[in-house]
């Protein structure tokens, strides 16, 4: 959740108390973001209606209630794109002068932060607006279930050694399954007639020493689908990172991205000639909304017919806000969890303090996630490859 969206549902409860008369306990501001995250912030009215149950204790309050909603929620027409290049247009020979002398044209160019050369993009909102209203529209935005087609992104080569040498530890210290050769044993169900004559001859032909033989357990298959959707843009920097050093550390990986569509970029982030690491060609799989359930079938149906065994290790980074069906994406973990030896969920926030996985999509698949792990820096990766052998 946004902290401005939330300082704003933090004042809305201010504006009720003090503007309309609501006599609320702080507590209420507490519940009304739990109840945006658990709703969602897409559909207006139901963000409304949780408000509308969390804040009004008689029928008076909630006649009240609903014009303050639209009087503090109140913003422009549509919806804002605070990723989207600003559209410019060319002033008219009769303008130039009189846009340089505004009042208004003096403020820096609200689409553009000229202090880092107009590479970060910002939005301001419309005159007669408040703030609230801005970002719940840029919220709105932001979490749109819509598709949509975004810049390529890139892995990162800082501190990309230190995630090379964490995907090895976790390769190694990771044994799921059986090995079709039979090696030396102490404790194997069969037994080693070779190594056993060959160390009675030390013994004058007693066989003193009886060798044994067993099928060692071997690397697992890891599988990481990573949510590329516009909730996770802040987030997949070091999730991407572990991917592209997992995929080069062992031929038994294999990487997704998906936002509103999925696709694979295992080739891309094996083949040493890619520029950069830019993934090219991800389409709707990157920079759109969010659905969890309708990806994660597809994948159970389409590559997971292949991929998922009982070697299989699936690592999931998602923030878990799906604007998607909640009983597909139950319905989709669950035959996940039965096909495979481990779901690993690397969420963004878990290591932040007073976090709770209350996201509608989290709580559905959290019942199918073996292991819950932060996922927010590199830090976060290279604890969890050096625990994640004990815990799975």
């Amino acid at each position: 959740m946004s902290a401005d969206f939330s300082h704003a549902v933090l004042a809305f409860g201010a504006n009720l108390r003090d503007e309309h008369g609501f006599t609320l306990a702080h507590a209420k501001g507490h519940d009304a973001l739990r109840a945006a995250e658990i709703v969602g912030i897409v559909d207006r009215e139901r963000l409304r209606h949780a408000f509308r149950f969390i804040y009004c204790t008689t029928p008076g309050e909630a006649q009240r209630f609903d014009d303050a909603f639209d009087r503090f929620f109140s913003g422009p027409e549509g919806i804002a794109q605070p990723d989207a290049p600003a559209r410019r247009t060319r002033p008219g020979p009769d303008t130039p002068s009189e846009r340089r002398t505004s009042p208004e044209s003096s403020d820096p160019d609200p689409e553009t932060d000229e202090s880092d050369g107009g590479a970060q993009q910002r939005t301001r909102p419309a005159d007669g607006f408040p703030e609230a209203a801005a970002a719940w529209q840029q919220l709105r935005a932001r979490y749109s279930p819509g598709a949509a087609v975004a810049d390529p992104p890139l892995i990162s080569s800082d501190g990309l050694d230190a995630l090379l040498a964490a995907a090895g530890t976790l390769i190694a210290g990771v044994r799921l399954g059986r090995s079709r050769r039979w090696r030396p044993k102490r404790n194997g169900p069969r037994f080693d007639l070779r190594r056993t004559l060959r160390a009675s001859v030390a013994a004058g032909g007693e066989p003193a020493t009886i060798h044994r033989l067993g099928p060692p357990r071997r690397n697992p298959r890891f599988v990481v689908l990573i949510d590329g959707s516009r909730s996770m843009a802040e987030h997949t920097g070091p999730s991407l990172q572990f991917a592209y050093a997992l995929c080069r550390r062992t031929r038994r990986a294999r990487a997704f991205v998906f936002s509103t569509a999925m696709r694979e970029v295992t080739r891309a982030m094996r083949n040493r000639q890619q520029e950069g690491h830019l993934l090219h060609g991800l389409g709707e799989a990157w920079g759109g909304g969010t659905r969890l359930g309708a990806n994660l079938t597809a994948f159970v149906r389409g590559a997971g017919e292949q991929l998922l065994r009982r070697d299989t290790v699936v690592l999931i980074a998602s923030d878990g806000l799906d604007t998607g069906d909640t009983a597909a994406l139950k319905r989709a973990m669950r035959v996940l969890r039965g096909r495979c030896a481990a779901v690993v969920w690397l969420h963004p926030h878990a290591a932040e303090a007073g976090f709770a996985p209350s996201a509608s999509g989290m709580r559905a698949a959290l019942p199918y996630v073996t292991v819950f792990a932060a996922a927010g820096n590199r830090s976060d990766f290279i604890r969890l490859a050096r625990s994640l052998g004990r815990e799975i």
